[in-house]
């Protein structure tokens, strides 16, 4: 193989790469809050990180290096902003925000983390809970079809069920250090 040719991604950089999609994008809105251009600047770094695959080594921070390399294509991008109309913020208040929503993003679940969460508490319910879940959400028939029961019974009952499902996954992101 020659220099020119790039090697294939690895089926865990893709992975990584597509389960940090929106980490990426709420750390990017979070230093280019109300910014026009932010899904350009996604877009740049996405390309990126394709290009620098081989850099990142399996197993370390991947969040970390998606992040440096982001805040990195933010302040590009503010530079090169300069001389349009978007008036970019200052780089020490941006340095300010890069930290916090480091910070923030850091302590949050993933999206892959909240799902894993929410398919161990959906496993402790009762099957006619499920049914009664599934009917509400996957289908398009009425509460009323479900069992025969009224609509107001079902409704309280599925308000029930969504608070303890809400309760469970924050105890189960508690129990790993993570804040839901």
């Amino acid at each position: 193989m020659d220099d020119q040719t790039p090697t294939p991604p690895s089926a865990e950089f893709v992975n990584l790469l597509t389960e940090f999609q929106p980490d990426l994008w709420a750390y990017t809105i979070s230093l280019m809050p109300g910014h026009p251009d932010v899904q350009d600047v996604i877009q740049k770094v996405n390309v990126i990180l394709w290009k620098k695959q081989e850099q990142f080594e399996i197993g370390t921070n991947f969040r970390a290096w998606v992040f440096s390399i982001a805040r990195l294509e933010v302040l590009a991008h503010l530079r090169a902003a300069k001389h349009s109309r978007v008036i970019p913020l200052d780089t020490e208040l941006l340095d300010l925000l890069a930290k916090e929503a480091t910070e923030e993003v850091a302590s949050t679940p993933t999206a892959s983390e909240r799902s894993e969460a929410l398919e161990i508490c959906m496993e402790r319910l009762k099957a006619d809970e499920r049914a009664l879940l599934y009917h509400r959400y996957a289908t398009n028939r009425p509460l009323s079809e479900f069992d025969g029961r009224s609509g107001a019974s079902l409704s309280v009952t599925l308000h029930r069920l969504r608070a303890g499902i809400r309760k469970c996954i924050q105890s189960r992101l508690a129990l790993e250090g993570r804040k839901a």
